[in-house]
């Protein structure tokens, strides 16, 4: 059900696995780690599984929850373009093209940090917008989504 999203978890997350299962497995550690009390029912779940931007809160705060567990996004709800260049690097995978795309995404969607939120430090309503900007530039740099 996840294996949609392992690309933009591949991009992002702290924990550098090696293969798309390897990735697939620590994504759904994470997303049910961040939904152990059942919050975002499956509707949503396959949602986002279609690469659809979340707009209930309550989606938006699990991919803050799992955002923030990679170190995509800061304890302050900020994405880190510092964690997301180290990604780039990580997952180049031996092609410098990849790591210049991979940082090209990056630097795009660090626009979000300027974009003006309503729930401040959680990071809810950044997390869906760095997903709503990955999913529309990664692929425009070669990356599968």
């Amino acid at each position: 059900m996840w294996s949609c999203l392992f690309i933009l978890f591949a991009m992002f997350t702290s924990v550098y696995p090696k293969t798309e299962e390897d990735i697939k497995a620590e994504l759904i550690k994470l997303i049910m780690k961040c939904n152990e009390n059942g919050g975002v029912d499956v509707t949503e779940l396959l949602q986002l599984q279609r690469f659809i931007t979340p707009t209930k809160m309550k989606t938006k705060c699990l991919l803050a929850c799992a955002y923030k567990a990679s170190g995509v996004m800061t304890s302050d709800g900020l994405y880190s373009i510092e964690h997301a260049y180290k990604i780039a690097e990580e997952v180049k995978n031996g092609d410098e093209k990849r790591l210049e795309n991979g940082k090209k995404v990056a630097d795009i969607c660090f626009k979000v940090n300027h974009v003006t939120v309503t729930d401040g430090t959680k990071g809810c309503d950044r997390a869906a917008l760095i997903f709503k900007c990955t999913l529309e530039n990664a692929p425009k740099f070669g990356f599968k989504i």
